[in-house]
């Protein structure tokens, strides 16, 4: 923001002000060598020649006197008195060389600008340099003048840099420095000059072998100049100090952009270094103390220094990191109750550098529900009557709430010490609490975790803990220890699923499904696996539960549908018409968004409908079988087909069976592994069986892995089943090398 505001110039009336500061505070001399010859009159007005013959005599004492150079920043035009004239001229060209003759470039009665010089006949062929009077800013001020300027196509040098004797070009500029006083320019009255006595030398200031500029004070019309301290000074002292700059070799200029770039390291050199709050503080007041010493050194050595735009940055800086303090002082602290957050236990925990004891997470159960029922100004007296019953073994104690949990640091390291001590606890919240007016149960639970000096991790994992508790079964949970590379895999997880399928780590491998009759492939059913280079084979039930928590099974779905699409549309090419079946969570059947992805990748990988079945997993979950039945009618509209995982187990799989129109049974892996042991098991399997030939639906048995229970299964009357007892499941490339079973399942179990 500081650049942007630099490019546009924003911030030049602060700096301004800046070197007006610098101006005053340099405390410096002039050189002594710039003379200042002034008049309080109109020595060039055409009105009162007389005026030229005064000048004349003062021209020609500075001639006697010996002077160095003489500038006559003063333009004239013809009197109307010629001998006057030829009086001035002479007195010019006895000088010779050492004088000089300035046009100026002033301000017209228009807009345009006019370039003022003095009469040749009364110039004759002397030097000349240009002085521009409207060279100045907005505040009135000339920070920096030209080494030369443009007139006519020609570089003509500038007053200023001819007093200081530098040569440069027009399109060069350089500072001009106004570190002394104006009342320290040594100053000439004409008249003194003019009515010197030749025999007494009674002159104020030596001028032998100087440079004299002469010139009209700030009482003559038009000749007033604005500098630091003054406002009327003469339109010459803003030469004068240009050519004393030069003269000191005081010219540096240190722009925004380099301070600024100066104040943006120091401050990120001082937050890589600060590594506690102390430090960064130093840092921070060491950096904000230099803006004085800046302004002041630079003062001192004469150069010009553009602050404005660092203390900008630096205002902005302090401005959002205190913002962000109070955010955070905010956030640290809950608004109903008062009390600190659970982030402020973890901040404290690092801050004081505690590693050991315990951390302890009160999860207090049905707490929305007793929170709606209370009025607003009743919630937060709820919470803090149950922190008074925390406290009652130690008034003092630290607790720390945030939504359903409250939470606090047990010194003690004896896990069965602090256990003990909880279960005290727990008798105490026995007994109702009264809020406004009522009496409310108080359900609460608690998990615990060791610190091992990793306060962050352990404070997740008492949380974590607490959140697997129950009344009745589990009240006091026991946070697992396990490493620091365990615990960052399981937070960071759900975000590496995402990585993982961008990468090709989570693939389908495909299990074949048989019919018994003909021993050959029917179909095959698309398994997702996930290999990662660092932690090997994950179980897909664990990464499958948190894509699920994390919201993000609808993609994985549309990830693994459209791979075994793809992998069904090349064995179709290769002449394998079977089908694919891919497993779809029934948590997926309340939104009709599954149907639009289904039909997307079907047309995006030109796969035929009729081939696909969908395994609908886990139907206990369906929380609305109306819902559910109209998305699975609009999935077999597009022509797929539907079939029930894992039938027999699950409190609503008859239901389900009942109410949805399933295309495909297939028989849990409990009762096919157990038949051959188990009548009971056997029973069941041969009972779905004979249910699914009577409903006009397939059967297919999965999890046969003994190969001498097909003969139960033919039997039965089963008519598809997959397992071990055939094939692991295969890759793609494997699975295209399949012939049939009856002849090659050897080769298909070595797989």
């Amino acid at each position: 923001m500081s650049l942007a505001m630099y490019a546009g110039h924003f911030l030049e009336p602060a700096d301004q002000l800046l070197w007006l500061i610098q101006s005053r505070i340099a405390d410096r001399s002039p050189s002594g060598d710039i003379v200042f010859v002034s008049s309080d009159e109109a020595l060039n007005d055409p009105k009162a020649p007389q005026r030229r013959y005064e000048l004349a005599a003062a021209l020609d004492e500075l001639d006697r006197q010996g002077v160095g150079k003489v500038f006559l920043d003063i333009t004239f035009a013809e009197s109307s008195d010629p001998r006057a004239d030829e009086r001035l001229a002479q007195s010019i060209a006895d000088l010779g060389p050492r004088i000089t003759l300035v046009d100026r470039i002033v301000e017209g009665t228009s807009v345009e600008e006019v370039h003022r010089s003095t009469s040749p006949a009364i110039a004759g062929r002397g030097n000349r340099v240009v002085a521009d009077q409207t060279d100045r800013n907005w505040a009135g001020f000339a920070w920096s003048l030209p080494y030369a300027y443009d007139i006519g196509g020609k570089p003509v040098q500038s007053l200023g840099a001819a007093i200081g004797g530098v040569q440069g070009r027009p399109d060069e500029r350089f500072s001009v420095d106004y570190g002394f006083g104006h009342e320290q320019v040594s100053v000439v009255p004409v008249a003194a000059l003019a009515f010197a006595n030749p025999e007494s030398s009674d002159i104020p200031i030596e001028v032998t072998g100087k440079t004299v500029i002469v010139g009209h004070t700030g009482n003559v019309a038009r000749s007033q100049r604005t500098i630091p301290g003054k406002i009327d000074a003469p339109a010459s002292y803003v030469d004068i100090y240009a050519g004393e700059t030069l003269k000191s070799g005081s010219t540096s200029h240190l722009s925004g952009p380099t301070i600024l770039s100066l104040f943006v390291a120091l401050i990120l050199i001082g937050l890589t270094l600060g590594t506690t709050r102390k430090r960064r503080y130093t840092a921070y007041a060491g950096i904000v103390l230099l803006t004085p010493v800046l302004l002041v050194g630079f003062a001192k050595v004469g150069a010009r220094i553009d602050l404005s735009y660092a203390i900008l940055f630096l205002a902005v800086y302090a401005a959002l990191r205190s913002r962000m303090r109070w955010k955070r002082r905010v956030e640290m602290v809950n608004l109903e109750t008062g009390l600190p957050k659970l982030r402020a236990l973890e901040a404290r925990l690092l801050r004081d550098s505690i590693g050991n004891g315990h951390i302890v997470i009160a999860k207090i159960q049905n707490y929305e529900r007793v929170l709606k029922t209370l009025r607003s100004d009743e919630k937060g007296s709820y919470v803090l009557k149950l922190v008074d019953r925390l406290r009652a073994a130690d008034p003092h104690l630290a607790v720390y709430s945030e939504g359903h949990h409250l939470g606090w640091h047990v010194a003690s390291d004896e896990t069965d010490a602090v256990v003990e001590h909880l279960e005290g606890l727990r008798a105490i919240f026995a007994a109702p609490v009264q809020v406004g007016g009522f009496s409310v149960d108080v359900g609460i639970t608690f998990g615990i975790a060791s610190i091992e000096g990793d306060p962050p991790a352990r404070l997740a994992a008492a949380v974590a803990a607490a959140e697997e508790t129950s009344e009745a079964h589990n009240p006091i949970a026991i946070a697992e220890t396990g490493s620091q590379s365990d615990l960052l895999w399981d937070i960071s997880l759900r975000a590496r699923i995402d990585e993982a399928m961008e990468a090709g780590e989570i693939y389908c491998v495909y299990q074949p499904q048989i019919d018994l009759n003909s021993k050959s492939i029917v179909g095959v059913e698309a398994l997702v696996r996930w290999h990662d280079p660092a932690r090997g084979f994950i179980s897909p039930m664990h990464f499958i539960q948190q894509c699920e928590k994390a919201g993000r099974m609808e993609h994985l779905t549309r990830y693994v549908l459209q791979s075994a699409c793809s992998a069904g549309q090349l064995l179709h090419f290769r002449g394998r018409k079977i089908s694919m079946a891919v497993n779809i969570s029934a948590t997926l059947l309340g939104d009709m968004r599954i149907a639009g992805i289904v039909r997307n990748d079907l047309q995006a990988t030109r796969f035929d409908p009729q081939c696909l079945v969908l395994e609908i997993t886990e139907t206990a979950r369906i929380s609305d079988h109306t819902v559910a039945a109209s998305i699975i009618e609009e999935l077999k509209a597009i022509g797929v087909k539907i079939s029930m995982d894992d039938f027999g187990i699950g409190s609503s799989s008859y239901e389900a069976f009942y109410e949805l129109p399933f295309d495909e049974l297939k028989i849990d892996r409990l009762f096919v592994t157990n038949m051959a042991r188990d009548p009971k098991a056997r029973a069941i399997v041969a009972s779905i069986a004979a249910m699914g030939r009577e409903a006009r639906i397939t059967v297919v048995a999965e999890g046969l892995e003994n190969p001498q229970d097909i003969g139960l299964l033919e039997e039965i009357g089963c008519e598809q089943v997959q397992g071990f007892a055939f094939s692991r499941p295969v890759s793609l490339s494997n699975l295209l090398e399949l012939k049939d079973f009856d002849k090659s399942r050897a080769a298909a179990n070595m797989v």
